[in-house]
């Protein structure tokens, strides 16, 4: 009875949710395995990947891209190191898979605390906001933020 309880306060939960966040204690990514070994600075500093698809680049990614680089200089060059992926590559199926990246441009955040992942929060989409620069600020600006201070 209690399960079934649990079972169904948890799928409310989940389709109340718009933006989702994702928790990966694994620490398995190569590529975040790579980065945190690279440098004891990358210990505790977390990652923004813009990820986008080359074989599906659409007409207003590139301003997107321009927007989250500008956003990234001023709010968060501190706390966040940046990489840029085209994730169709061949070489980067592991990215997709782990990242469950199916849009045109996804941004993810991966925390990173004491060299391991401790999650990863994603943003599908940013280019449908570039036509409102405040929203599109404060929108990736809060989910950052948030999902870093948890």
């Amino acid at each position: 009875m209690f399960k079934q309880i649990f079972l169904i306060v948890w799928a409310v939960l989940l389709s109340n949710n718009v933006q989702a966040q994702y928790v990966d204690l694994s620490g398995t990514n190569s590529f975040i395995q790579k980065y945190v070994e690279e440098s004891p600075e990358n210990w505790n500093k977390s990652v923004l990947f813009v990820f986008y698809d080359g074989n599906n680049y659409c007409g207003s990614c590139p301003k997107a891209i321009e927007m989250i680089y500008d956003l990234y200089a001023r709010e968060f060059i501190t706390v966040l190191n940046i990489f840029e992926i085209d994730y169709s590559e061949r070489s980067e199926f592991t990215m997709q898979l782990d990242y469950n990246l199916t849009q045109p441009l996804s941004l993810v955040v991966v925390r990173i605390n004491d060299g391991l992942s401790q999650g990863y929060y994603k943003i599908d989409n940013p280019q449908d906001w570039i036509d409102n620069p405040s929203y599109f600020n404060a929108k990736i600006t809060n989910s950052i933020n948030d999902f870093l201070l948890q």
